[in-house]
């Protein structure tokens, strides 16, 4: 499912249940009730490093108010990235948050009509295709005092670009930060792979799991006749293995 659409996928999909059980926790939101306005965040990119774009997401995430969650929640964590240098784009546009190398900064979350003049401002960030990663796995401390617990990430990359590699990645982190399931001082221990086998999660994909993992499923770029999984967080052990 894209980020915003409201259409529900079919039932004979294998992905269909997991994909279905995230579109009805984005309708319910994080606390109930009507749903506020929808929000908008924009991303700032003058070039990607992963491990710090999964840092910078998560620590944005976390420092968002309070009173700011539910409207981006409920717009499925809307959000776009232009190219730019964040030192150059901040005397005219502050940002909330920016990675330590201000290689990547933040904006809103806030109404669209707020971020528009921004978006005007810069173009969409591209990058190469397919993405560029490392070959080995990447462990991503989030900003607090340690908490010993690990938070697994598994990402997708094969047919993916760059641009769609920044979507896919911050909706998973940004999300799974909302509803709790990472948290200030934990460790993402992160793994790229050419695809994600169904098979290789039955469990985490079982709707009665749904309140403790996140995962990332939208149409392939290929077949946007089908679902493809494209990510999946489970915040499972601490570094002692437990």
């Amino acid at each position: 499912m894209s980020t915003a659409a409201n259409t529900r996928p079919l039932a004979t999909d294998p992905l269909a249940p997991a994909a279905l059980a995230r579109l009805d926790a984005v309708q319910r939101g994080l606390r109930g009730g009507p749903a506020p306005p929808g929000l908008s965040v924009a991303v700032v990119v003058a070039d990607l490093d992963p491990a710090a774009f999964l840092g910078g997401a998560a620590d944005f995430a976390l420092a968002i108010p309070e009173v700011l969650r539910d409207g981006w929640y409920r717009a499925f964590t809307r959000t776009v990235f232009l190219a730019g240098r964040p030192a150059s784009v901040a005397p005219r546009h502050a940002y909330r948050h920016a990675t330590p190398t201000a290689d990547l900064a933040w904006y809103g979350p806030a109404p669209r009509r707020e971020l528009a003049p921004l978006s005007r401002l810069l173009r969409a960030f591209r990058g190469p295709a397919p993405v560029e990663v490392p070959a080995g796995p990447l462990t991503v401390p989030v900003t607090g005092r340690p908490t010993g617990r690990v938070v697994d990430v598994s990402l997708a990359t094969a047919g993916v670009s760059t641009g769609a590699y920044l979507v896919h990645v911050h909706h998973l982190i940004s999300e799974a930060v909302l509803r709790g399931l990472v948290r200030p001082g934990d460790t993402l221990s992160v793994a790229h792979a050419d695809t994600l086998d169904v098979t290789d999660f039955p469990a985490v994909l079982d709707p009665a799991r749904a309140a403790s993992v996140q995962t990332r499923i939208t149409p392939g770029d290929t077949d946007p006749d089908r679902l493809r999984l494209y990510g999946v967080l489970t915040p499972t052990r601490d570094e002692g293995g437990r």
